[in-house]
């Protein structure tokens, strides 16, 4: 079985904005990024950067969109994933856990978050530390718990 690449703890912490840094440094397989058609906010990824790298098969990109309910009847999340070559398995993947979190919205999923860690690169230590920080503000999933 082939070894998963791993983000070193430092930069797990500032990964948001260094993506592409990372994944052609190897130390990220996989990164997600999301918009609202609704918000006309796709500008804001860094999709251009990405470009070169998907036209030349160093990494695959894949968009699709997510439903769910809200208090506004029904939104759509637009994701859009990047996966390193080797790695394409990933996408997919992922697709599928983000529709069991959407199915699952108010009840906060460690494993689901878990797994979304693990299909992003991040080592099980920064997992941890990510779920633990989440139930100690109580906002665990991005959601607010009772207390």
């Amino acid at each position: 079985m082939k070894k998963q690449p791993r983000l070193r703890d430092k930069d797990v912490d500032n990964h948001t904005g260094n993506e592409l840094r990372l994944m052609l440094e190897r130390k990220k397989p996989l990164s997600m990024f999301y918009y609202s058609k609704a918000n006309d906010d796709k500008g804001v990824l860094p999709i251009e950067d990405f470009l070169p790298h998907v036209e030349d098969g160093s990494m695959t990109m894949e968009e699709f969109d997510i439903g769910f309910p809200s208090s506004s009847g029904y939104a759509v999340i637009t994701y859009v994933l990047y996966a390193a070559r080797g790695e394409e398995w990933r996408i997919p993947a992922m697709e599928l856990v983000l529709a069991a979190q959407r199915d699952n919205l108010h009840s906060p999923d460690e494993g689901i978050d878990r797994i979304i860690g693990m299909l992003l690169g991040y080592s099980k230590e920064s997992i941890d530390e990510f779920v633990r920080q989440g139930i100690l503000a109580k906002t665990y999933g991005g959601l607010n718990l009772p207390a």
